[in-house]
C-alpha cells in the first residue's frame, strides 16, 4: 500500500519533483562517469594507473560534495513543498510514521528512476571526461571501462545520497501537524536539526584537524614528502590547503540556516529599500521564501567557494616560490577544470532547478503584485534583482570562505619562506558567480514572463 501510494503522489505532484530529478540524473550521469575511470586504470600498469587515478580522486571528491550539496536542496525543498498533501494524507487517515515511509519511498523510487537515466548518460559523458583527465595525467587514447562494478557502485552511492540527503524531509513530513501544514501557504523554515548538528560537527573537526597541520611546518612538508627546508615542501600546502577548504565548504552549508539569512539581510540593507519598487519586492521576497533562499544559495556557494579555494593556493604558493626563487608555479586552468567542471556544472544546475521548482509560487506572488497596481516591468525587474540577491549571497560567503583559506595558506608559507601576502581568487569568483546569474536569471524571469499568461483569478487560486 505504501509504494501504491508514493508512486501515485509522486505522478500527482510531479512539478514538485521534476527538479529533483534532472539533479539526481546529472549527478548520476556525471558520478557514473568518473567512477569508471577507476576501473579504466586498473587496467593500467601500475605507473600510468598512479597518475589517471591522482586526478580521478579529486575529480570525485569535488563532484561527490556538490551532488551531496545539490541532492539535498532540491529533494528537502520537494518534499517542504510538498507537505500539504502529506498533510491531507494524515486527515484520510494515514499516520505519521506511514508518511514517512511514504515520502522514504518516494524518494527510493525517485534514485532508482533518475539513477537509471542517468547510468545511460554516464556511458555518453565517460569519454570526455576520462580524455581530460587523461590528458592532465599525459595519457592519451585510453579505453574507457564501463563495467557491472561501476554500475553497482553508482547506483549504490547514489541511492544512499538521495536517501540522506531527503532523510530530515522525510522525518518532518510525518511530524509536521496536519492544520499547521495546510494553514501555511509556504514551506517550513529550514532549521539546525540533529543531523545538521552532527554534520556540523564532524566538518568542524576536520577543520580543526587541517587547521592545524596546515600551521605546523614539518606537518605541511610531510604531506609531499620533502624536508621542511626544501623548496617544493611548500606544495604541501596545496594540498592540506585543499583538504580544509573542502572541510570548510561543508561546514558553512552545514549551517547554512544560521549563516544564510544573516548575509542576506545583512549586505541587502546595505541598499535602501526606497531605491525602487523592484528592490523592495524582491528583498521581501529573498527573506520571507527563507527556504528557497537557502536551497538556491547552497549549491552555488560550493562552487564559488571550492573554485576560489584552488586558485587562492596556487596563486599564494606561486608568489612564494617567486620570492624563494624556487621553480615557477604556474597555475594549470586545464587541470583545476578538469577537477571543478562537472561539481561547477551540478552546482549551477542544482541552484536553477532550485528556482524553477517553485515557480508555482513565484506566479502566485507575481499575481499579488499586479492585483495591488504592479505591471510587468516591475515584475521582470523584481526577478532580475532576485537573481542578483541570491547569487550575491552565495558570493560573498563564497569569498569568506577563500578568503580563509588565503589567510591560512599564506600563514604556514610565512613560516617556511619568510612574510607571504596572501592572493585571492577573485577573479575567478567573480566569473563563477556571473555563470550563476545568466543561468539562475534564465530559470527566474522565463517562469515570471509565462506565468502571465495565466489570468491573476487563476494563479491566485492554484
Amino acid at each position: 500500500m505504501i509504494a501504491s501510494v508514493a508512486f501515485k503522489e509522486l505522478l500527482r505532484e510531479w512539478r514538485l519533483w521534476v527538479g529533483s530529478f534532472v539533479v539526481i540524473a546529472a549527478t548520476a550521469a556525471i558520478l557514473s562517469a568518473v567512477i569508471s575511470q577507476f576501473a579504466t586504470a586498473a587496467a593500467l600498469t601500475e605507473t600510468q594507473s598512479d597518475s589517471l587515478l591522482s586526478m580521478t580522486r579529486g575529480m570525485l571528491v569535488f563532484t561527490l560534495l556538490a551532488g551531496i550539496a545539490v541532492t539535498s536542496s532540491t529533494t528537502n525543498l520537494a518534499v517542504a513543498s510538498g507537505r500539504r498533501g502529506y498533510a491531507l494524507l494524515q486527515i484520510a487517515g494515514v499516520l505519521p510514521r506511514q508518511v514517512t515511509a511514504i515520502v522514504a519511498t518516494q524518494l527510493v523510487i525517485l534514485a532508482l528512476l533518475a539513477t537509471a537515466l542517468g547510468l545511460g548518460g554516464g556511458i555518453l559523458a565517460a569519454r570526455p571526461l576520462l580524455d581530460l583527465a587523461g590528458q592532465e595525467a599525459g595519457l592519451l587514447g585510453l579505453t574507457v571501462v564501463f563495467d557491472l562494478n561501476t554500475v553497482l557502485w553508482s547506483a549504490a552511492v547514489m541511492i544512499g545520497v538521495v536517501l540522506l540527503a531527503g532523510a530530515r524531509g522525510a522525518f518532518r513530513a510525518g511530524t509536521v501537524p496536519p492544520v499547521e501544514a495546510l494553514r501555511d501557504a509556504e514551506p517550513a523554515k529550514i532549521k539546525m536539526g540533529v543531523a545538521r548538528w552532527i554534520a556540523a560537527g564532524i566538518a568542524a573537526l576536520f577543520v580543526m584537524v587541517f587547521s592545524i597541520a596546515l600551521s605546523t611546518t614539518s606537518q605541511a612538508a610531510s604531506f609531499v614528502g620533502e624536508d621542511p627546508n626544501g623548496a617544493m615542501a611548500i606544495s604541501g600546502v596545496v594540498g592540506l590547503g585543499q583538504l580544509l577548504a573542502i572541510a570548510l565548504t561543508a561546514l558553512v552549508a552545514a549551517l547554512g540556516p544560521m549563516i544564510y539569512p544573516l548575509v542576506l539581510r545583512s549586505w541587502t540593507a546595505c541598499i535602501p529599500a526606497r531605491l525602487s519598487t523592484s528592490w523592495f519586492l524582491a528583498r521581501r521576497g529573498g527573506k520571507y521564501r527563507i527556504t528557497l533562499s537557502s536551497a538556491a544559495v547552497t549549491p552555488l556557494m560550493v562552487g564559488i567557494a571550492l573554485t576560489g579555494s584552488l586558485y587562492t593556493l596556487f596563486l599564494t604558493v606561486g608568489g612564494a616560490m617567486a620570492r624563494e626563487g624556487g621553480p615557477s608555479w604556474e597555475i594549470n586552468h586545464a587541470s583545476i577544470f578538469t577537477l571543478l567542471g562537472p561539481a561547477l556544472f551540478l552546482a549551477a544546475l542544482g541552484a536553477a532547478a532550485v528556482i524553477f521548482m517553485t515557480s508555482r509560487t513565484r506566479t502566485r506572488d507575481n499575481a499579488l503584485v499586479e492585483v495591488s497596481g504592479g505591471t510587468s516591468a516591475t515584475l521582470g525587474f523584481m526577478a532580475i534583482l532576485e537573481t542578483i540577491i541570491y547569487v550575491g549571497t552565495a558570493l560573498i560567503i563564497g569569498a569568506l570562505v577563500f578568503g580563509v583559506i588565503g589567510l591560512a595558506a599564506s600563514g604556514a608559507l610565512t613560516q617556511m619562506v619568510g612574510q607571504v601576502a596572501p592572493v585571492f581568487g577573485i577573479g575567478v569568483a567573480l566569473v563563477v558567480a556571473s555563470g550563476g546569474i545568466l543561468l539562475i536569471g534564465i530559470a527566474t524571469v522565463i517562469p515570471t514572463l509565462t506565468g502571465r499568461r495565466r489570468t491573476i483569478p487563476a494563479a491566485l487560486s492554484s
